[in-house]
């Protein structure tokens, strides 16, 4: 993120909007926004509480909540303003140092993962003008959830919270829609209904949870009677709203199947952690992959089954999945399709990346050089995010500096920090912030200055300079709050 030292303070003569950024799905969804009809269905289905999240009403999963990940800081509340990958590593080795007690950890973390309010503040300081708000831990858990009528309980939910979050300032905060996809019925009027409420863009997780593929589009398709997807996709056409492809790290899938192991794979993603060889020490930490192979499994069906050329109205962004594969896939895609032109079962017109350029945009974070130096390709198509809050998060600060590093132009700039996006999304661009906030001021024992430094440094060749860590690690640790 924004470096958070002296360094030169940036200005932007364009409104960014942020593609991408999450909320931390708050215990008042449950408690205020599950209307009293449906609040057994929802029980069965997915629910949280101040002590746990129970997933069909009898498994526990890991929810959003601070409790399930003191004594380290809440990662979906971390990367705020002047944060960035460097400081965060370093706070986690003050914390497993035991440097930072509890209150020391939450000053660090960011307030606008649930409040609106705070949110407005921290995107000034992050030089964000708008940002389309998309939830977090539900992404992972919901599509698991068996009750169609818990399903659409806890959508109407959601989307009700996500719209009242986001009417503490309409011109900057927009919200995308969860659609309970468990019934296409349900899915259908959520979208109609959300649309109506003014919701721009609703998600969609491409993973085979049930058995519910999005690209099943006869009668049975999600549904076991009613219009199935194609009608969902029909809705999205109808309704003018975007299709927001968002993936997600592979799950444990026993942990949602009573303890089952299943006989085929629910992500993609699944390959990482199967290929996984403890004999040799290597693990493959699931989210390595997962984003990158969901959002590919399901582009590349999208490219070449015609898909696009059946829904010619539909728009669709590919969320947190990372970009700079997009320009090989197409190619690829574009070779077969013409390879296997034959063999094709329906109506296809347009190349893929015809069809891609058309109707489809790649989300893009802060941080990815290979993208920005083919600026030439990305220019129209993609949009930026900043995955605030999540750890891995940045501002758009950082991205002007890379993309400047990388020589891309200013007016390439302004198209993919936010004019692509408000073309997609179909907004009007407002600006709020043209200049860098000055360096926040920061309290004693938060990681800054020469100590900083030199553990960013240290930390580029972590194994030749383990010796040197470790001493960091247990330097100063006479006690929490010590350093």
């Amino acid at each position: 993120m924004g470096d958070g030292n002296g360094a030169e303070r940036l200005t932007k003569a364009f409104p960014v909007f942020d593609c991408d950024a999450h909320v931390n799905d708050p215990l008042e969804i449950w408690s205020e926004y599950v209307a009293e009809a449906d609040r057994e269905a929802v029980k069965a289905f997915y629910w949280q509480d101040e002590k746990q999240t129970i997933l069909n009403g009898r498994t526990l999963v890991m929810g959003g909540a601070t409790h399930y990940f003191r004594p380290l800081f809440n990662p979906i509340h971390i990367a705020g303003p002047q944060m960035n990958k460097p400081i965060i590593r370093k706070l986690l080795m003050d914390i497993a140092a035991g440097r930072l007690d509890e209150e020391q950890v939450a000053q660090c973390e960011f307030s606008g993962a649930v409040d609106p309010h705070g949110r407005l503040g921290e995107m000034d300081l992050m030089g964000i003008d708008q940002v389309m708000v998309i939830p977090s831990m539900m992404v992972m858990h919901a599509p698991f959830g068996e009750s169609p009528d818990g399903a659409r309980g806890f959508a109407r939910a959601y989307n009700e919270w996500a719209a009242d979050y986001c009417a503490a300032d309409p011109v900057r905060l927009f919200p995308a829609a969860w659609l309970p996809l468990q019934s296409a019925e349900y899915a259908i009027d959520e979208i109609r209904r959300t649309a109506a409420r003014g919701f721009r863009m609703g998600l969609v997780r491409p993973i085979d949870a049930r058995h519910q593929y999005p690209n099943r589009l006869g009668p049975a398709g999600g549904a076991p009677t009613g219009p199935g997807w194609d009608g969902v996709f029909r809705a999205f056409e109808e309704c003018d709203m975007v299709l927001g492809m968002h993936t997600f790290p592979a799950p444990d899938v026993p942990s949602y199947y009573d303890g089952q192991e299943l006989d085929y794979m629910v992500s993609p993603g699944e390959l990482t952690t199967r290929a996984t060889d403890p004999g040799v020490g290597q693990r493959i930490e699931s989210q390595a992959l997962t984003f990158i192979f969901e959002a590919q499994a399901w582009l590349v069906q999208v490219l070449l089954s015609g898909f696009l050329d059946r829904y010619p109205r539909l728009r669709m962004a590919i969320l947190e999945s990372n970009s700079s594969w997009v320009p090989g896939v197409l190619a690829h895609c574009d070779r077969l399709f013409k390879l296997h032109a034959r063999e094709r079962r329906t109506r296809a017109e347009r190349l893929p990346s015809e069809a891609f350029r058309e109707q489809c945009f790649i989300a893009f974070e802060s941080d990815e050089a290979p993208s920005f130096r083919q600026w030439r390709f990305f220019e129209e198509l993609s949009i930026w995010s900043s995955d605030a809050y999540h750890a891995d998060g940045a501002d758009v600060w950082t991205a002007i500096r890379e993309m400047r590093d990388c020589g891309v132009p200013e007016e390439a700039q302004a198209k993919m920090l936010g004019g692509n996006a408000r073309r997609l999304y179909r907004i009007e661009p407002k600006t709020f912030v043209s200049r860098e906030a000055e360096p926040i001021e920061r309290p004693a024992w938060f990681p800054q200055g020469e100590d900083l430094e030199r553990f960013t440094a240290l930390s580029r060749n972590p194994r030749a300079n383990l010796a040197e860590l470790m001493e960091m690690l247990g330097a100063g640790g006479a006690g929490r709050g010590a350093y």
